[in-house]
């Protein structure tokens, strides 16, 4: 983003106030008419995001060019002329007003997917680009793909006129929670939340083996709890962590690699778990409370490999923590934690995510308020705090709306058009039918469309797509809505750490300086685990809570211990450096045990024992390993 100065910083800051008081106000005493909300939304995104991202990023200024300025002045006129006009095409959507009309649809359109091109690449504008000539053209394609052709009018009044098209779910989801968590997600972090997270988890870890590794996973997967980003959780947690574990003596791809795990685990991690989550609760119509608790098996079994492979890589490399000597006050747990504790009892009595979150952010506003004015014992310097503090949130709020809403937006026009093309369904008949209706194949061929989407899609945005193109194939093989959604959530999430295109760990090479690709390979390596766990649960879903006692009792065990020698296998240390013959068992063994099988596990479990007893050697190895 730009780094404005004079008049154009006073102009931003100015629209970052009133776009966060307006997602305030209606998240807190209630929404306008869906198109109007939407709008107003976009008229202040669309507007930021010109003035802020430079068309060429490598050319960053302090000012704004002129042509960003009318592209901004066309973004306000567009938006704001269907606040003029919503009611009249709420009688006919399929009627232009006039021919201004027809311009504002074919503008907003393209500036939307210029927006979209700035704040996250490429990747929507060229989707776009293909489905508007798909719509336009379908019958000059073959078989299975060719449909009628839809005109002009039919494309550009179902994108501007419609909650089908720009105005549409994601937009919505933007407009509401997704806009309410970015504000409550940057007072947390302005407030110091990551260095809160950072300390505790050096009490927690003390001087145990591999103390600054787990740290870095600890303290990744509680601020991602809250940042829902993977990006911006390696930013805050792993700035920190990465010289840290470095210092100590992990190399610089090791270090690189436990920071973009950690991060990327914070997204399917409950009680936030990220965006996609409220879009997921959104699109299944479940809540957000039954998908959090869904998730909660699967995230602990994800962290449970990545330490368990740490604390053995740790052992080898004879690492140990120095713990925390630094004290943490009350106030800051409050801070951190208060906030999220009324986030989730309103959620459990029956709020919205969105009033939730509201609520939440007036708590964490008062809390930190009261933390300035037990510091300071002066009101009027309590104020000062309070002010500085309430800017720092309205520019760091806006800020992640604006992202968020840029990969939205631009998901939203492909998204209309998969719909009014039926492209979506035929996608899933061509996978269902290289699958040969078998699941397992369809959930492979789904886990790899689930790659090539992350390749070029922030992890969000890949689960945008994937739900409407990918999770309708696989309930209609029979599987729960919530477990193909799931499943599909997971492997767009995964994509941040899987090379060739993998966010998460370009992030954090570029913080420890390492090599991107091996350290995506030992990112991969770390949370193999994970890449088993969603296979798992759209065959037995015991591991979402789901079933009776007994077979949740029983898969959660099975799967714990599996992913425990899993997590071994990869470390290749005991007592002593382990052979290729035990590793190779307990790899195939630990994935045996997280199959839902009763006899595949038991043979698991042997091949393990085996293994395990191979390589201590006898009782006291044992008891030291």
């Amino acid at each position: 983003m730009r780094k404005l100065t004079g008049f154009w910083r006073h102009v931003v800051t100015a629209l970052s106030v009133m776009l966060v008081l307006f997602q305030l106000y209606t998240a807190g005493f209630g929404v306008f008419p869906d198109i109007v909300q939407r709008s107003v939304h976009l008229f202040f995104v669309l507007t930021m995001l010109f003035l802020l991202m430079p068309a060429n990023k490598k050319k960053k200024t302090d000012t704004v060019p002129w042509y960003d300025v009318v592209l901004s002045m066309i973004c306000m006129v567009c938006t704001g002329y269907m606040i003029l006009i919503y009611e009249k095409i709420l009688w006919d959507p399929s009627q232009w007003i006039n021919s201004f009309d027809k311009i504002c649809a074919v503008l907003l359109t393209i500036l939307i997917l210029e927006g979209s091109r700035r704040a996250v690449g490429l990747t929507f504008p060229i989707m776009a680009a293909f489905f508007l000539f798909y719509a336009a053209f379908g019958q000059i394609f073959p078989g299975l793909w060719a449909h009628k052709n839809f005109s002009f009018n039919q494309i550009f009044q179902n994108l501007y006129h419609t909650t089908n098209g720009i105005w549409g779910q994601m937009v919505g989801l933007s407009a509401g929670m997704l806009a309410m968590f970015g504000i409550f997600g940057a007072i947390l972090s302005v407030t110091g939340g990551s260095q809160t997270f950072i300390r505790l988890a050096q009490k927690m870890t003390g001087k145990a083996v591999g103390g600054p590794g787990k740290v870095a996973l600890i303290a990744s997967g509680l601020f991602g709890m809250v940042s829902g980003s993977a990006m911006a959780n390696v930013v805050a947690t792993g700035t920190f962590t990465i010289p840290m574990m470095k210092d100590a003596g992990y190399s610089k791809e090791w270090s690189a690699a436990i920071s973009a795990v950690g991060s990327t685990g914070g997204q399917i991690m409950p009680p936030i778990m990220g965006a996609g989550a409220f879009i997921m609760a959104q699109l299944i119509g479940l809540s957000y409370l039954t998908i959090a608790k869904a998730a909660i098996v699967p995230a602990l079994l994800y962290y449970m490999g990545a330490f368990v492979a740490l604390h053995y890589l740790s052992k080898r490399l004879k690492i140990f923590g120095e713990g925390c000597k630094e004290k943490i006050r009350v106030i800051e747990f409050a801070i951190i934690f208060v906030p999220l504790a009324v986030f989730i009892a309103f959620l459990a009595v029956g709020y919205t995510v969105t009033k939730a979150a509201f609520y939440a952010t007036v708590v964490s506003v008062i809390v930190t308020v009261f933390s300035f004015a037990m510091a300071t014992k002066n009101p009027a310097q309590t104020a000062k705090q309070a002010g500085g503090l309430c800017m720092k949130v309205a520019k760091s709020g806006a800020e992640s709306i604006l992202s968020m809403a840029g990969l939205l937006a631009g998901a939203q026009i492909s998204i209309a058009l998969i719909s009014q093309t039926g492209f979506g369904v035929k996608l899933s008949s061509l996978i269902m039918s290289l699958g040969g209706n078998y699941l397992f194949l369809c959930l492979l061929l789904s886990m790899v469309v689930c790659f090539i989407l992350g390749m070029g899609l922030p992890p969000t945005a890949a689960y945008v797509l994937a739900a409407a193109i990918l999770a309708p194939a696989l309930i209609s093989l029979g599987l729960d809505p919530l477990v193909a959604h799931l499943f599909v959530f997971y492997f767009a999430n995964f994509g941040a750490i899987t090379p060739p295109v993998c966010a998460a760990v370009f992030l954090s090479s570029g913080i420890a300086e390492s090599n991107w690709l091996k350290t995506g390979g030992l990112s991969v390596m770390i949370a193999i685990p994970a890449f088993v766990v969603p296979f798992t649960f759209a065959y037995n879903d015991a591991l979402m809570l789901s079933g009776s006692l007994m077979d949740i009792v029983l898969g959660v065990i099975t799967s714990a211990i599996g992913v425990y020698f899993i997590g071994l296998a990869i470390a290749g240390f005991m007592k002593r450096e382990m052979s290729l013959i035990p590793r190779a068992l307990m790899f195939v063994g630990g994935i045996a045990m997280i199959v839902p099988h009763m006899m595949v596990s038991l043979i698991g479990l042997a091949l393990c024992i085996v293994a395990f007893v191979f390589c201590a050697g006898n009782k006291k190895q044992l008891k030291e390993a």
